[in-house]
């Protein structure tokens, strides 16, 4: 599926498999597993913002500004030496956080598919989000500390 500025941002099921050029059954898999982004809070459909996202982190274009932090190839063959997540997030956490990392203009409930304030609350509680309020609204500004974890989250990602 090609995407182009005339295409609704939020698809469904088979047209977010399509666009990624997976089957629909993969899809649903990666969705389960917590590979894929939840769906849009509200609906059956996904974000591509966040499918972008995504696809960007599995394949390492895009890496998100503290990407020194990544673990070279040499040292995910040694096992001892991986950096792995320190923060013990669910997917549905992770999904947020690295899509926060790659995309900074995420930093409001309404632009974060999937996310709520108890969800970006644990994020604050572990420093990995800041909240501020700017103009009686909440803004969620991803942290180093968020960074940082983002990349080991698809470090992660990438080993399983």
């Amino acid at each position: 599926m090609t995407h182009n500025d005339n295409s609704p941002r939020l698809i469904g099921r088979k047209e977010a498999a399509a666009y990624c050029g997976i089957a629909v059954s993969t899809f649903s898999l990666w969705v389960a597993k917590g590979k894929a982004p939840p769906t849009v809070p509200g609906t059956r459909k996904w974000d591509r913002h966040a499918i972008d996202a995504l696809l960007n982190a599995f394949s390492g274009i895009g890496e998100p500004p503290s990407a020194n932090a990544i673990p070279t190839n040499r040292a995910r063959q040694d096992e001892d030496k991986v950096d792995r997540p320190r923060f013990g997030l669910d997917a549905k956490s992770e999904n947020i956080l690295v899509a926060m990392s790659y995309n900074t203009e995420l930093n409001t409930l309404n632009l974060l598919p999937g996310a709520g304030s108890v969800l970006m609350g644990r994020l604050v509680g572990k420093g990995l989000v800041n909240c501020e309020t700017a103009d009686g609204q909440k803004l969620y500004i991803i942290t180093e500390d968020g960074h940082a974890e983002a990349c080991r989250i698809v470090e992660s990602w990438k080993r399983r």
